[in-house]
């Protein structure tokens, strides 16, 4: 117990620098033609890789709510005009509504871009894929979508 609990210290030691550096954004997405809502919040794990984090609204109407929500592990081509990136992560899809809640679990694809509009704030443009496997059938939904984000 108390060699995990070192190794834990020494590592969140070595990445505290690591850790106050991300990305907030907003923006929007759209699945077969719907709007979708998203927000993100991505922490950087290193000079290439980041964790983000990101919720999306993709129905609120009628007493019904749609939304996902997931996690993503980044990798981000550091070029100084644009940032492309891509990576893979979980999360959930889920629909409540009329004292119900459906859901499932995601398999989830990104790549996308981010381009600088100046030191603290750019645009980025991506692609999602939410990815289920659901009584022996796979789906994908593709989310496409466009947004800013600011440094922090």
């Amino acid at each position: 117990m108390r060699r995990t609990l070192a190794v834990l210290v020494v590592v969140l030691a070595l990445t505290t620098p690591a850790w106050t550096q991300g990305k907030i954004g907003v923006g929007g997405s759209f699945l077969f033609g719907s709007p979708v809502f998203d927000a993100f919040a991505e922490v950087a794990l290193g000079d290439a890789t980041a964790l983000r984090f990101t919720v999306g609204t993709l129905f609120s109407g009628f007493g019904v709510n749609a939304f996902t929500i997931d996690a993503t592990f980044l990798i981000i081509l550091g070029l100084e005009a644009i940032q492309p990136y891509f990576g893979a992560g979980a999360g959930a899809f889920m629909v409540t509504g009329e004292g119900a809640a459906e859901g499932f679990f995601t398999v989830n694809g990104i790549a996308g871009v981010n381009l600088p509009l100046g030191e603290a704030f750019g645009v980025y443009g991506q692609i999602r894929f939410l990815a289920q496997v659901m009584g022996g059938d796979f789906a994908a939904l593709p989310l496409s979508g466009v947004g800013l984000y600011v440094n922090f």
